[in-house]
């Protein structure tokens, strides 16, 4: 049994020559963990090297691996399941059944559309006549254009508001959480994948 995997988002902007994964092993560990734990995300680099991170915020694979990587679908021997990683694992719906008489939730935050558009007060916008309104590169909406920063740092950028209906699709590593304009006034994330709009 394979359990759907979360995006690998990441706070960082680093090279991004891997895929994600969108499904991967229900347990892993490497050989010198204590215990087996539950992937959260995971990502394939072009020489089909995996590496998993899980729920309590360790990584599982990769080049520095000082031993290789085990994976189950049930748990072959008598050591433990790190506890962090199965509570959040069940709670954010990973799997459907969690302890007796008791029901778990677990709310990943990088996957909740922000609450102000990434472009709110920034110059990713396009300018429309009249000089005073302009449209939001990242959701699309018209909304007012305000010179901002003040004395030392003054800029002129598009108000902040709320994400509109065509906020561009997350980036699978990144979310909404870095966009650039690009060539013809399209946005990418700053790794360099293009944003488009949800369809």
């Amino acid at each position: 049994m394979t359990v759907a995997l979360l995006p690998p988002i990441s706070y960082g902007i680093g090279r991004m020559d891997a895929e994600p994964l969108t499904d991967g092993p229900r347990y892993v560990r490497t050989g010198g963990m204590s215990r087996w734990h539950r992937p959260r995300s995971g990502v394939q680099f072009p020489d089909a090297r995996r590496v998993f991170t899980v729920w309590c915020g360790q990584q599982v694979g990769g080049l520095r691996a000082a031993r290789p990587t085990a994976v189950a679908e049930e748990i072959p021997d008598s050591l433990p399941v790190c506890a962090t990683c199965d509570g959040r694992a069940v709670g954010a719906g990973q799997e459907e059944n969690g302890p007796a008489g008791r029901t778990l939730l677990y709310g990943p935050r990088s996957l909740t559309p922000p609450r102000y558009c990434p472009a709110s007060r920034t110059g990713l916008y396009e300018q429309l006549s009249g000089g005073t309104a302009a449209e939001c590169l990242a959701c699309r909406d018209v909304h007012p254009i305000r010179a901002m920063g003040g004395p030392y740092a003054s800029r002129v950028g598009i108000v902040q508001h709320p994400p509109g209906a065509r906020l561009f699709a997350p980036c699978p590593f990144h979310a909404w959480r870095h966009p650039v304009r690009v060539e013809g006034g399209r946005l990418a994330c700053q790794c360099g994948r293009p944003l488009t709009a949800p369809q």
